[in-house]
């Protein structure tokens, strides 16, 4: 005769093995990329003026800032599920799903990029943030060589099925509108528009291409 405690049991060993099957389906997966291989990358702003706002399914305003087109290797992408908002979502940035860690320039020769971990976590103020850890010690003056080629750009993605295709190491073309996002509370979270200044970009994704370096 099986116990209750067995069945009880079982369940929960299978709860715990779906779930880790369901996270392990949504780790993105990687291309290797020899080193040497460089891309300039790409970082491209219009800005745009008396864009009409986009109210989204949840209540929030997409203040469209500017027309915006960048390319770059993923160095970390990171899906955000609706209960982690609580601990990761600034004011404002609820209709953002991921994160996509994007390299430039030295940030795409796999080379440095392999002498960094890559995590996005919360920074601790409510902000989403990818952050650089170095495996070995760095130079300050090796850091700045490199952290400025690094941005985190949150994304509303039009078309969920596109970013399920994205994997670390890709060389990716995201097009779109950069946004500032409004709450029904009138809080506002503001995107980045320059490179390198250490902020993250909103950006209401509308396209996507992936390359290869």
């Amino acid at each position: 005769m099986i116990r209750r405690t067995d069945l009880l049991a079982a369940g929960a060993l299978l709860f715990a093995l779906g779930g880790g099957v369901s996270a392990w389906m949504e780790r993105p997966g990687t291309v290797e990329v020899p080193p040497g291989r460089i891309d300039a990358g790409l970082y491209r702003v219009e800005p745009l003026a008396d864009a009409e706002p986009i109210v989204t399914s949840g209540g929030d305003t997409l203040l469209p800032v500017a027309q915006f087109e960048t390319r770059g290797r993923v160095l970390h992408l990171e899906r955000f599920k609706p209960h982690q908002s609580l601990s990761n979502w600034i004011p404002g940035l609820r209709p953002s799903t991921h994160d996509i860690g994007l390299g430039y320039g030295p940030m795409t020769d796999s080379a440095n990029v392999a002498r960094f971990r890559y995590a996005h976590e919360g920074a601790g103020n409510g902000l989403r943030a990818l952050f650089l850890r170095p495996k070995d010690p760095m130079s300050p003056d090796e850091w700045q060589a490199l952290a400025p080629h690094v941005t985190n750009v949150h994304l509303i993605p039009a078309d969920d099925a596109v970013l399920a295709r994205i994997r670390h190491g890709d060389l990716v073309t995201l097009r779109g509108q950069l946004v500032d996002v409004r709450d029904a509370q009138g809080r506002v979270a503001k995107t980045s528009t320059t490179p390198g200044d250490r902020d993250c970009e909103i950006l209401r994704v509308t396209a996507i291409e992936i390359g290869r370096l």
